[in-house]
């Protein structure tokens, strides 16, 4: 059997989403693979670390995962900041449960944040986790534990993911308890959303500007990425929106520019050495299952 889950990236809300508050993720191509063999009598090591989320919940599940071995495809290598930690947790929880029927959510996130959170600092939000099975553009609310999945519908706007070649572990960075203004993220949030449902253009991109200000003012984000979204804000006729993603905002930044300037951005990003991980051209669906066995076994 093969399972294969998106990359995930935080459009708005990853700061909101620690206090169960909603959030935007895009989920994009390349995508992560688990595949499962039946494992006969050779001895495997499971292909994740042992203290991370999947690790520990294949330890909690280690006689029923005993016939079977795993091979997890990571399409970027190990670089970070697109979920590939989440995607190992998603992809072998869906494994240990029933992929075939819409997830429980609360059962989902219960699960995920014991085996991601040590007590130390802020708890994971699980909205990646979300995000990764239920693909395209998602929106989760942590509150309500309800996840759905959006059309992108914007005739004139583009999205560009560039990676700034900075790795931040995130595990670490909750440790340390970080504070944002809730409230204030959290109405650029929903504006984001009423964009959405409007299909309002001018509205997402104040909602992405705004959103990277007020994490820029609060310290949020980091130096090598506030230094690449001013080149960004100073070519304002290429980019019209530019926000760093996720913790810190380190991994990766978000551009929002013309669908017609996709190449342009491409371009922009090589020249200063940075690579492309991901646009609106290749959004992609959540959880799929690209093999499976017959009669009642997992090729």
């Amino acid at each position: 059997m093969i399972l294969s889950c998106p990359a995930k990236t935080f459009l708005l809300g990853e700061y909101v989403a620690l206090d169960g508050g909603p959030s935007l993720l895009v989920s994009t191509a390349p995508r992560f693979q688990l595949t499962i063999r039946n494992r006969g009598e050779a001895q495997t090591q499971m292909p994740w670390h042992p203290s991370s989320p999947a690790g520990v919940l294949s330890d909690r599940h280690r006689d029923e995962l005993e016939p079977w071995s795993f091979e997890f495809n990571d399409p970027y290598s190990g670089k970070g900041g697109l979920g590939a930690s989440s995607a190992q947790f998603a992809l072998l929880y869906s494994f240990l449960n029933d992929w075939t029927s819409p997830v429980d959510l609360h059962a989902l996130l219960r699960e995920y944040r014991d085996c991601a959170w040590n007590g130390n600092g802020s708890p994971p939000s699980g909205a990646d986790v979300v995000a990764q099975l239920t693909g395209g553009v998602t929106w989760y609310d942590g509150r309500t534990f309800t996840a759905e999945r959006l059309k992108w519908p914007f005739q004139e706007i583009g999205f560009t993911l560039i990676r700034t070649g900075v790795k931040l572990a995130t595990h670490e960075h909750l440790r340390e308890g970080a504070l944002a203004p809730h409230s204030t993220l959290r109405t650029i949030v929903l504006e984001a959303r009423k964009a959405f449902e409007t299909a309002d253009e001018m509205r997402l991109i104040e909602a992405v500007n705004a959103g990277a200000l007020v994490l820029r003012q609060s310290g949020l984000t980091a130096s090598t990425t506030t230094d690449l979204l001013d080149q960004m804000r100073d070519n304002h006729e290429l980019f019209w929106a530019a926000k760093g993603c996720g913790a810190m905002g380190a991994d990766v930044v978000m551009a929002l520019h013309a669908r017609s300037r996709g190449e342009d951005v491409v371009r922009w990003a090589k020249g200063r050495g940075l690579e492309v991980c991901g646009s609106l051209e290749t959004l992609t669906s959540g959880l799929e299952v690209l093999q499976e066995g017959r009669q009642g076994e997992h090729a």
